[in-house]
């Protein structure tokens, strides 16, 4: 959920790919009117938690962002510079960890403090066990082993299930890019169709795995990483389109995005906590998202790829990030705390304070870290990094729990 779709501008042409030498295109320019479908994404997916009326489905936003992941993140896999391997996967898992484990981290901890000051040990202390699992960057299993869900009526939601879908996410990270570079290697000058081909693959049996889930396991298909593939290697396939194709519809671009966009609004207002999801119904977003990225490959001036870049739309998809990571807690402790219900206007403080804490993050934590010269030229100190961090949260949650 969390890279800007942005190439450093190359000369034009063919030039050699980073895996072994097969010709590619060159970078796509930068796509402002995905920042502008992220800010849509983040924002149903408060709207859906804020309790807002008629948007109980924007938990949807969750498989738009999905959706651009994988599209970014292929876009960037298949643009890999020509070395090892190893040196490959260890420069993405690098640039990975710097841009994620960091904030996520820091949320974490804020979690558990402020959940402790507010709610006290009765909820605290279950949280600690769900603040490693989320730290792991596996609580997905987690919630599947004790059948945790958004949806339970009358029970009251761990304060990091929102950190499901940067397990999936990071679960989909650590697989796909090793399968990349693989077929860099084994495909060498016919490596984009057969990435093609795994991804067509992917898509199948994921998707069907999603529905045939669904039915039985409700809770299970929700969290499961091979229910939710399928969404990410959506995107991914999506970044293989040649710009050309989408010239060849250029007429009906804005006609498509314009009807896809509507499509995520309406299926967010349609859904409830009641619907069986994700199972067929994910396609609606997630076809109406790989929609918008498709048209937005040759757009039109006054079409939807226009409103979505604009600059205030922009802003909130750079920020998205950390208003995700923000927003939960501070929905979810105060409603655990009153005893009456939440006013609106109270609702309204409170998603502001979670922005704020969002565009704090991004400009002091996220960006200086991952744009830091000293980190690009040592990136073994990302991997330290990552242990930090996990030694950080570990630390924090003992503490409490001896205490």
């Amino acid at each position: 959920m969390r890279d800007s779709f942005k190439f450093v501008p190359m000369p034009k042409g063919p030039i050699q790919s980073e895996i072994r030498g097969a010709v590619i295109p060159p970078p796509q320019r930068f796509r402002s009117d995905v920042q502008g479908l992220r800010a849509i994404a983040v924002i149903l997916v408060v709207l859906s938690h804020a309790s807002v009326p008629h948007f109980a489905g924007g938990y949807v936003g969750v498989d738009v962002f999905f959706v651009i992941s994988g599209f970014v993140i292929t876009g960037l896999l298949v643009r890999q510079r020509d070395v090892a391997l190893h040196r490959n996967l260890a420069s993405f898992y690098a640039r990975r960890i710097r841009r994620i484990v960091p904030a996520a981290t820091v949320v974490l901890v804020a979690t558990i403090v402020a959940t402790y000051a507010w709610l006290g040990p009765t909820t605290g202390v279950p949280l600690l066990t769900d603040v490693r699992w989320a730290s792991l960057f596996a609580v997905n299993w987690h919630f599947i082993q004790t059948n945790s869900s958004y949806f339970i009526p009358g029970v009251l939601p761990s304060l990091v299930t929102h950190y499901w879908s940067l397990a999936i996410e990071e679960q989909f990270y650590i697989v796909f890019p090793l399968i990349v570079f693989t077929i860099g290697i084994l495909f060498v000058a016919r490596r984009r169709v057969a990435l093609g081909c795994v991804l067509m693959i992917a898509i199948l049996s994921s998707s069907w795995w999603s529905v045939h889930l669904t039915t039985i396991n409700p809770t299970q298909a929700y969290y499961s990483p091979f229910t939710r593939f399928w969404e990410l290697a959506l995107g991914g396939l999506i970044a293989f389109v040649p710009p050309a194709w989408a010239k060849k519809t250029q007429l009906f671009n804005a006609l498509f995005g314009t009807l896809a966009l509507g499509v995520i609004i309406f299926v967010a207002y349609r859904l409830t906590i009641t619907s069986l999801y994700p199972g067929w119904l994910a396609w609606w977003p997630c076809g109406a998202t790989a929609v918008l990225l498709y048209t937005g490959l040759t757009p039109i001036p006054g079409g939807p790829t226009s409103w979505l870049s604009w600059r205030p739309a922009q802003y909130v998809g750079n920020v998205s990030y950390g208003f995700y990571l923000w927003h939960y807690a501070w929905l979810m402790i105060p409603l655990q705390y009153a005893t009456t219900p939440m006013a609106p206007l109270s609702r309204v403080l409170q998603v502001l304070g979670a922005f704020a804490c969002a565009v704090l993050s991004y400009h002091f934590l996220e960006n200086p870290i991952r744009h830091s010269k000293w980190l690009d030229e040592r990136p073994y100190v990302a991997f330290l990094l990552l242990v930090l961090c996990l030694a950080v949260t570990w630390s924090v949650t003992w503490a409490y729990q001896v205490l």
